[in-house]
């Protein structure tokens, strides 16, 4: 029943009415106009199904859709890989600590290093805090540039990075201040940080390119 009336003749039904056909003009309530009702629940379906199909082609030309977007994809990760040399070295008296992904997380399992110790002591707080953003936002600009195919994409994406790599940064300024050195694996990530803006506008050309071909 439609807004409790028959789609036919119109006559008011009471909510509580279960019968199958309309009391004055017998009409099937239940099959009235029934193609019609299919046909339109096949063309939502199908709209349903054509936005899926956009979204995941969208999704899939903006990381794996190109060579150059696979290899923006694999940079964004790449951090990861170089916090495994020397992030930063701090040098105190005879004796020397050098921090690096595996080092921070092999010290807190095995118990060397201790969190309330690091968390009030800023020459361990600084590397830590700074270690934990490179790779939060490294997350954040992966996932913004999965959707690269919108008009304010390349912006939104320049965006993420100069947040990205102001932050690192400023981080990094904290460090030095305080004493620490800045390691090797420091010195690539902010190299290819940079190097993402240039493949932002790279990738925005390719896709866009694409996407006037179809």
């Amino acid at each position: 029943m439609l807004n409790n009336k028959c789609p036919n003749c119109g006559e008011s039904l009471s909510v509580f009415y279960l019968k199958q056909n309309c009391p004055k003009c017998n009409t099937n309530l239940l099959y009235y106009d029934l193609e019609n009702r299919l046909e339109q629940d096949r063309i939502k379906a199908e709209k349903e199904v054509n936005a899926v199909n956009a979204f995941l082609y969208r999704l899939k030309l903006s990381s794996v859709g190109g060579v150059w977007q696979i290899i923006r994809l694999v940079l964004f990760f790449t951090p990861l890989l170089w916090m495994l040399l020397p992030v930063f070295t701090l040098n105190q008296g005879n004796s020397s600590f050098t921090f690096t992904l595996q080092g921070l997380i092999i010290g807190f399992i095995k118990g060397e290093l201790q969190f309330d110790a690091v968390l009030n002591n800023k020459l361990y707080l600084l590397p830590l805090l700074t270690m934990v953003f490179i790779i939060i936002f490294s997350l954040a600009v992966i996932i913004s540039s999965l959707f690269s195919c919108g008009k304010k994409s390349l912006v939104r994406n320049i965006i993420f990075s100069i947040i990205n790599l102001a932050v690192l940064s400023v981080m990094t300024y904290l460090c030095v201040s305080s004493g620490l050195k800045i390691g090797t694996g420091l010195y690539i990530i902010f190299a290819e940080y940079i190097i993402t803006f240039a493949m932002h506008y790279i990738c925005n050309t390719k896709i866009k390119s694409r996407i006037e071909e179809n």
